[in-house]
């Protein structure tokens, strides 16, 4: 009896490792996808810390539960008018904010340190603008499927493939 208890109680235990393994390899994923997306926009201009922040979401893709994508874009708190979060962020000394609207968002939850809450929602009225943001579809096995916008896909792929992140066989970067 001592002997089947042990063996259930190690295969709890294994079960639970694997999962919590599953669960660190997908915040690394998102980790160094946002970290591949600051070090690209710094290289083109230094994007301020003080000024901007980093807005991210993710969403299931429509006729596909299984598939998501995710958005990562900066913006400066002074254009931000009733966005939807709870909790700020920060990876690599910027600010983030996770768009609590869209039904895939909590799996970014678990990915980056929390640090106090901020308003972000600065701005008086609404300002439609122009950002650069990337855009990057994920299949069920975490691996991109596509990536936006598709004109710097091939650039935006190389600099995710150094970070280790897996793509599908799916992609298609012409």
């Amino acid at each position: 009896m001592k002997n089947y208890f042990l063996l259930v109680f190690a295969m709890l235990l294994m079960s639970s490792c694997k999962n919590n393994l599953h669960s660190q390899k997908k915040n690394n994923i998102y980790q160094n996808i946002f970290k591949a997306f600051i070090d690209y926009r710094n290289s083109e201009t230094e994007i301020s810390k003080k000024e901007n922040i980093l807005i991210i979401g993710a969403n299931t893709i429509e006729n596909d539960e299984n598939s998501y994508w995710l958005d990562i874009w900066f913006v400066n708190p002074k254009l931000l008018q009733d966005f939807d979060y709870s909790k700020v962020y920060e990876i690599k000394g910027y600010k983030l904010i996770i768009d609590e609207s869209l039904n895939k968002s909590e799996i970014l939850k678990h990915s980056f340190k929390e640090t106090k809450y901020e308003n972000f929602n600065l701005a008086t009225e609404l300002i439609d603008y122009d950002s650069k943001n990337w855009y990057i579809v994920f299949s069920s096995k975490n691996e991109v499927i596509r990536i936006s916008p598709k004109q710097k896909s091939k650039e935006i792929k190389g600099i995710l493939l150094k970070r280790g992140v897996k793509f599908s066989q799916e992609f298609d970067d012409d």
